[in-house]
C-alpha cells in the first residue's frame, strides 16, 4: 500500500508518495508541514510523518533527499519510477529528464529531439509543468532556449534558478 511520507530536510518539509523503492510522487521542500498536509489531503491517501532524526533504512530515498539538500550528489536514487497512467510521450520525457546530470541543463527542444519528437518543445514544457516526481526527475534542469523557462513549484522560477546555481556551486561528490 502506498502512503505519503512527510519529513524534514535542511531546506524545509518535503514529501514522497510511494512504497518501498517505488515512487509515484514527490513534493519539494516548503517552510511548514501544513502546506504539505493541505496538498496531500487533496490526494486522498494517508500520510505518515518520518521524524527528522530518524535515518530509516527501509526508506533510503528519504535519506537521499535529505542528503541532497545537505549538499551531497546522489548518483543513484535507487527508486523505481511509477509512471503508470502516463501517456507514452509523457513517460519518455520523464525518463529522459531523469538522466540529466548535476550541473547540466537541457532545453525543452533538446529533450523533445532526444525522445524522437523534434518540434514538441511546448509539449515537453507541459510535461515538466505536471512532473509528479520533482527532484528525482529533475525538471529544474530543463530550460528554455532563451532563458530559464518556467517552474511550477510554490516558489516559482526563483527556486529553479536557485537550485541550478546551488547544484553547480555546492554539491559535493559522495
Amino acid at each position: 500500500m502506498m502512503y505519503w511520507y512527510i519529513f524534514n530536510t535542511p531546506w524545509g518539509w518535503a514529501a514522497i508518495y510511494g512504497e518501498k523503492r517505488t515512487m509515484s510522487a514527490t513534493v519539494l521542500p516548503t517552510p511548514s508541514p501544513q502546506k504539505l498536509i493541505h496538498y496531500i489531503e487533496k490526494t486522498g491517501p494517508e500520510a505518515r510523518f518520518i521524524p527528522l532524526e530518524d535515518a530509516d533504512d527501509s526508506f533510503p530515498v528519504v535519506n537521499k533527499i535529505r542528503a541532497y539538500y545537505a549538499g551531497i550528489i546522489i548518483r543513484d536514487w535507487e527508486v523505481e519510477l511509477n509512471l503508470e497512467g502516463c501517456p507514452p510521450f509523457t513517460r519518455q520525457v520523464l525518463e529522459q529528464v531523469h538522466t540529466i546530470p548535476y550541473g547540466e541543463t537541457r532545453t525543452y527542444g533538446e529533450v523533445a529531439r532526444l525522445v524522437g519528437r523534434p518540434g514538441a518543445s511546448r509539449a515537453v514544457g507541459q510535461v515538466m509543468h505536471r512532473n509528479p516526481l520533482p527532484l528525482i526527475v529533475p525538471c529544474h534542469r530543463v530550460v528554455a532556449r532563451t532563458g530559464p523557462g518556467g517552474f511550477s513549484s510554490p516558489a516559482g522560477i526563483q527556486e529553479k534558478l536557485f537550485m541550478l546555481a546551488w547544484e553547480r556551486e555546492h554539491l559535493q561528490d559522495n
